[in-house]
């Protein structure tokens, strides 16, 4: 909903009083006069006695009766008592104050949005939208209701506080910290503000810039009014500071009786706490219009702000406007575009430390209210792009505003913004603007590693990993005795894995025993509290290379592939191409057997070809160097062995796998037979250099030429 006066944003009222004006009657008349005098808080309530003493009679004293009951809602509305408004606006409406002004299901809706009853408020859009098809802000708060639930479903883990050693039952908003973060500024209409008599208007005192200083512990202290060149018995609030905390940017609503001064943008320097003489910017289009809500780049020398001055959007708009320093004046304000600013109200903007724009706006798609957005940065340009709501928790259904960081990175998030949500102080009817804590927990990301032997998978202790991560990070730690190691937080509390990055493993290897290994991973995504395992498995050189079962059908060399059967030899040397590929400079032994079935010459032979078939398969298939291999068959003179664990005891025996032993299953079991022989029919590598290089391509020479 829109932030009125205490948040120095003064509004024209969308219905005139001139509309009303012929139909005031005894309460009516004393309503009228309050409502003129902007006294909101008395004329809610007299318009709505006016409205309930006034008896229906006829058609012209049901339209009086609910132009009261409306213009009731309009003030109870405007000093943020939404219950009330919205009881206001249904009994208008009942009196058929649609007639009159079609719009009011919108206001309608727009209270029950800003309670949280989203369901209601998107019937009563709805029904607006059957009248007049054209605003543009119509299908926005139907699409936002659509999306309500979606969005507390999608809730962040961001834990706010009411930050009660600062807020009072008035209004409190508008938090900046000065450049160390030692002390906090923001606006209040507590009643130590300068304004001293009571403002009608909202039923409170005038605004004023307070500050409270922290002491190392992190706590406040009480607040107290800034400077006298500061505050004076007009509005002064939404502020902010350049990058080195040296220039106060302030807004200010001078009031004078029966004129619209509008409100406007002061500079002041500042020096060890000491506030110079403010000086007024002239940057307005008239002297009614409002520009507030200052945001200063970290050299001072651009300025965004809040306007309702022609040529924007629509309601109000953000602009920018840049400081020429030789002649000492601001430029006339641009809009900052239909990409950032919209039909309705866009303020309070912050101008992030990595560029980013934060505003708060009612013109698009949230969760009701003014919504925190945010918008990248063009390049190093200033402009800005796709606004992102920020989501729940840090948006409700009610005004949620100016949020500042006091910190923003992969070790958390930790600022303050301002709100009306539930929880504030003040009474439900009239919840008071407050200023909230808001804290995101970092994202723990914890890696466990374990380094095994690639054939017994046993773990292997004393292994050197070297981790390097796109963050700049980099890591050297030892396996344990298991060969495990963890990457959580070093001593000072730092996290060694961040999210939003990548990250390489590299296993160092011993020399003569292990191969190096690598692998990686990545925290791109991770949103969450995440463990990530890694298991890389590494070439012991000095054992052979058991390869996954690379199968042949009796009596040949060809590469076995049987679908029917599962078997995929060539996705078995895949294996060992992986590993070639991993470590370019190793040369492999292709070692290959066959069952005992046979002469031993014709086995050589066929052992012989099955090697060179796997290597033809490595390099024609798969373009390996053919000088990284040697083909070599051993016929059946090296046969396998399996392990066999007894049912009853447990024990494990190892049994070769002899033509002896085979043959004693021919005639008992026939299946056990031809298995067994197959798992002799086999090859399997060994690694015979660890200083392989790749061979110099010949120079091509240009042919002679003809005549």
């Amino acid at each position: 909903m829109k932030l009125f006066k205490k948040i120095l944003l003064i509004l024209t009222v969308l219905v005139s009083t001139s509309a009303f004006s012929q139909l005031t009657r005894n309460y009516g008349k004393e309503a009228d006069v309050l409502w003129e005098s902007g006294k909101y808080v008395e004329a809610a309530d007299a318009y709505k006695k006016a409205s309930d003493k006034m008896s229906v009679k006829n058609d012209r004293s049901r339209i009086i009766k609910a132009g009261y009951a409306f213009r009731s809602a309009e003030c109870y509305k405007l000093i943020h008592n939404f219950p009330s408004a919205e009881e206001q606006y249904e009994k208008s409406i009942l009196l058929k104050q649609q007639e009159v002004e079609p719009k009011v299901f919108y206001y309608l809706a727009e209270m029950q949005m800003s309670q949280g009853e989203h369901k209601k408020a998107e019937g009563n859009y709805k029904k607006y939208k059957e009248l007049n098809s054209s605003d543009p802000l119509t299908d926005v708060r139907i699409e936002s209701c659509k999306q309500y639930k979606q969005l507390q479903k999608d809730k962040t883990r961001h834990e706010l506080n009411q930050m009660t050693k600062i807020n009072s039952t008035s209004f409190d908003y508008g938090a900046v910290m000065n450049s160390r973060g030692t002390s906090m500024y923001f606006t209040s209409s507590r009643s130590a503000a300068t304004g001293g008599d009571a403002e009608a208007v909202v039923g409170g005192s005038f605004t004023d810039i307070f500050v409270s200083d922290i002491d190392r512990k992190g706590n406040f202290s009480e607040p107290t009014l800034l400077s006298e060149k500061i505050n004076t018995i007009d509005n002064e609030g939404s502020l902010c500071f350049d990058g080195r905390g040296k220039t106060m940017f302030f807004t200010r609503c001078r009031r004078e009786e029966k004129k619209n001064l509008g409100c406007d943008i002061y500079m002041v320097e500042v020096k060890s706490k000491k506030f110079g003489e403010p000086k007024k910017l002239n940057i307005k289009d008239h002297d009614s219009t409002h520009v507030g809500h200052p945001a200063a780049s970290n050299d001072g020398k651009v300025l965004i702000f809040a306007s309702n001055m022609a040529g924007g959007e629509g309601g109000v708009d953000l602009w920018m406007t840049t400081y020429d320093k030789k002649a000492d004046s601001w430029s006339l304000a641009t809009n900052l575009g239909p990409e950032i600013n919209t039909a309705g109200n866009d303020m309070f903007p912050i101008w992030g430390k990595d560029g980013s724009l934060y505003y708060s706006t009612n013109g698009k798609v949230g969760a009701g209210g003014l919504d925190i957005f945010v918008a990248t940065q063009v390049g190093t340009e200033n402009k800005w792009e796709n606004p992102t709501n920020m989501g729940a928790p840090l948006n409700t259904y009610a005004d949620d505003y100016n949020l500042v960081f006091t910190q923003n990175d992969v070790e958390g998030q930790k600022g303050f913004l301002s709100s009306n949500r539930a929880g504030s102080k003040g009474p439900r009817t009239n919840p008071s603007q407050d200023i909230w804590s808001f804290y995101l927990p970092p994202v723990l990301v914890n890696v466990y590693v374990t380094i095994v032997d690639q054939d017994t998978r046993e773990g292997i202790p004393d292994m050197e990993v070297r981790i390097v991560g796109s963050d700049g990070s980099n890591y050297s730690l030892m396996t344990d005795i298991d060969g495990q190691l963890s990457m959580t937080e070093l001593e000072d509390k730092t996290r060694m894995i961040k999210p939003g990055h990548t990250f390489t493993l590299e296993v160092v290897g011993q020399d003569k025993v292990y191969l190096p290994g690598k692998d990686n991973f990545t925290t791109v995504g991770v949103t969450s509290q995440s463990n990530i395992f890694r298991e890389i498995a590494i070439l012991n050189i000095v054992k052979p290379i058991r390869l996954p079962e690379v199968r042949y059908p009796l009596g040949s060399a060809v590469l076995l592939v049987d679908s029917v059967q599962n078997i995929n030899s060539k996705d078995s040397l895949n294996f060992l191409y992986d590993v070639m590929v991993d470590n370019p400079n190793i040369v492999v032994k292709l070692l290959s057997h066959t069952d005992a079935r046979g002469s031993d010459k014709a086995n050589q032979e066929l052992s012989q070809r099955r090697a060179q078939s796997c290597i033809d398969y490595l390099v024609n298939e798969k373009g390996l160097p053919a000088d990284r291999f040697v083909p070599k068959g051993a016929g059946e003179t090296m046969p396998t062995s399996i392990v066999e664990i007894d049912s009853i005891s447990g024990d494990s025996t190892i049994i070769v796998l002899t033509e002896k032993y085979i043959n004693q299953f021919k005639k008992t079991d026939k299946a056990r037979f031809e298995m067994l022989h197959q798992k002799n029919r086999r090859t399997e590598g060994e690694i015979i250099g660890t200083d392989y290089v790749p061979k110099a391509e010949a120079p091509v020479e240009a042919p002679e030429e003809g005549e």
